[in-house]
């Protein structure tokens, strides 16, 4: 009789042992399949510019449930200086969707030994040895050394930045400046088609003297007006005709 009982509790616990194990089998068959089944295999790559992903071999076989997209976005800026935005998104089961927008040149900056193709945040996109024509051309009073710049790296010369700024707030408004003449911190001259003349400060709020400038100009057009020279550094602006 003792002995039944023994062998009872010892064949149920062989048999609790065996389901055991079969649950994890199982368990461990499933959370495999689901591991495999969400494996990065495709990069989708989404951009108007022929791109090369230059870490795409990084990605293939992550698996897509652990991936972080911000990460992989910022790494792909990092290593990719031309590339001015990253968005990365997950196309499930196993499909990684990356759109990228490259920086368009600014304006070409005067350096020692040639020149700097700039974006409108300041990023040097290219260095040349001669000007490209159809790019605003930036004369800054004191020339930068060519050779303490690489590609990629940044301009944070608050004037040349302001400069910047205002080449690309006057494509908004159709001027195009020809040159800028940054003769210090409260003198940016720029030179446009027909001797016209804006000069704005880099000591006034940029914002500021944009919207001064959108007003003078979209005024100038109700009326049928030409101006020579528009002088934004004061508080009330200074326009000759």
């Amino acid at each position: 009789m003792f002995q039944n009982i023994f062998l009872m509790k010892f064949l149920n616990k062989i048999k609790f042992f065996l389901i055991f194990i079969l649950l994890c089998l199982i368990s461990f068959s499933i959370i495999f399949f689901a591991y495999q089944f969400f494996l990065i295999k495709d990069i989708q790559l989404v951009s108007e510019q022929k791109f090369s992903l230059a870490n795409k071999d990084e990605l293939i076989n992550k698996n897509l449930l652990f991936v972080n997209k911000d990460q992989i976005a910022k790494k792909i800026i990092k290593e990719n200086f031309l590339i001015k935005t990253a968005i990365v998104d997950k196309v499930w089961p196993n499909t990684l969707k990356i759109s990228v927008t490259f920086y368009e040149p600014c304006a070409s900056l005067i350096v020692s030994n040639g020149f700097f193709n700039l974006s409108c945040d300041g990023r040097i996109l290219q260095k040349l040895k001669n000007s490209q024509l159809f790019l605003p051309i930036i004369n800054y009073y004191q020339k930068l050394n060519s050779n303490s710049f690489q590609t990629g790296d940044w301009i944070d010369y608050k004037d040349i930045k302001q400069t910047l700024f205002f080449i690309d707030k006057l494509k908004q408004i159709n001027l195009i400046p020809l040159t800028i003449d940054i003769k210090g911190q409260d003198m940016l001259v720029f030179n446009l088609n027909d001797s016209k003349i804006i000069v704005f400060s880099n000591n006034k709020d940029k914002d500021v003297q944009d919207y001064q400038l959108e007003l003078i100009i979209r005024q100038f057009k109700i009326e049928g007006k030409e101006f020579k020279k528009i002088d934004l550094r004061f508080n009330k602006p200074i326009i000759s005709f």
